[in-house]
């Protein structure tokens, strides 16, 4: 059952203005909850941009209206800042010949996927480079007052990592994410950089995005495994508002829906809520794999922690700044124990 409050977000973002009350009562939404919603979701800006577009500005208290245009207003000149960098971030990679790609919210702004700019709200920079670029990027970085936004401490890796240290400078506004990859380790043998290599090949240019149909791809494969869409069925609206804005019909025919079991559960998931005119059934093999798939994961997720613990334990007593920080943080927080009884329960849990 479809929460009135989340019907009406549906109608808003997605349907005709002559359907935004379709099967709502305005006198059973609560405003509040609509605002918590959204807000939940990331999609006050959306929604004040559709509400706008289909003039429906009647339907809604005259508060609510302007408390989420004041959030539409800021997140867009927000936008325009956050544009600005980018453009100027890959400059200065273009001037030190280090190809990269702009990645997820970034990508999507720059290849003009909005009507708005105000529409998407966006947290970081991401971009891709390659994995030989890596030190370079760094030093290129540092060069220019970029450094990491916290305490980062440099492990020992087996597996590249999914991106390096967040990074800000106090110059600018936006915190930028350089990606080695796409996705965390355990995923990647589903959707990996691989399918960026040949972009990479081509000739640098100061603004590069990756195509819509591989947008579509990485906005599916992102929420269904770091965000774990795939194994609690959770939905967020501001990855299906990212794959309607795609043109998904035509991302579709990439992609043979019915044997991408990933991109099958993601419209499975939403399909209550009758965005997407795209038949998807379900099926008793289908449901038998997504449970099969779900179980190794957790399986390989438990191996996966048990196999960092005991690399971050090792590399306590190589690594003089990671155990300074580990005595550190138990005398601020756990005067009662000391390293080794810390480092039991830690192993426990």
């Amino acid at each position: 059952m479809i929460p009135l409050e989340e019907k009406l977000l549906v109608n808003v973002l997605y349907r005709q203005e002559n359907e935004v009350l379709k099967g709502i009562d305005l006198n059973n939404i609560n405003f509040e909850k609509l605002i918590k919603l959204a807000s939940g979701h990331l999609m006050l800006p959306a929604l004040f941009f559709n509400i706008q577009k289909k003039k429906v500005f009647y339907l809604f208290p005259e508060d609510f209206i302007e408390y989420i245009k004041n959030i539409f207003e800021i997140n867009k000149a927000r936008n325009r800042i956050l544009l600005s960098e980018a453009k100027e971030l890959s400059e200065l990679f273009y001037k030190n010949n280090i190809k990269h790609i702009f990645l997820k919210g970034t990508a999507l702004l720059l290849s003009n996927v909005f009507e708005d700019i105000g529409e998407r709200m966006v947290g970081d920079i991401d971009f891709i480079i390659q994995h030989k670029d890596e030190e370079k990027v760094k030093k290129v970085l540092e060069k220019n007052n970029y450094c990491t936004s916290s305490n980062h401490v440099d492990l020992y890796r087996v597996f590249k990592p999914k991106h390096l240290p967040r990074m800000v400078n106090k110059n600018k506004t936006i915190a930028i994410e350089p990606h080695l990859e796409l996705l965390s380790p355990k995923y990647r043998g589903f959707f990996n950089s691989k399918k960026l290599i040949n972009t990479f090949k081509e000739e640098i240019i100061a603004i590069k995005t990756p195509n819509e149909p591989f947008l579509f791809d990485h906005c599916i494969y992102a929420l269904q495994f770091e965000d774990k869409g795939f194994f609690n069925s959770n939905h967020s609206h501001r990855s299906i508002y990212d794959i309607y804005k795609l043109n998904c019909k035509k991302s579709l025919t990439i992609k043979n829906i019915s044997k991408d079991i990933f991109i099958k559960h993601f419209f499975l998931t939403i399909a209550e809520f009758k965005i997407f005119d795209i038949p998807v059934a379900s099926s008793l093999s289908s449901n038998c794999s997504n449970r099969l798939l779900i179980q190794l994961f957790k399986v390989s997720v438990h191996i996966e922690n048990i196999y960092v613990k005991n690399l971050i334990l090792i590399q306590l007593f190589f690594n003089s700044e990671l155990r300074g920080r580990a005595l550190t943080k138990i005398r601020i927080h756990y005067q009662h124990k000391t390293l080794l009884k810390y480092i039991y329960r830690w192993l426990k849990a």
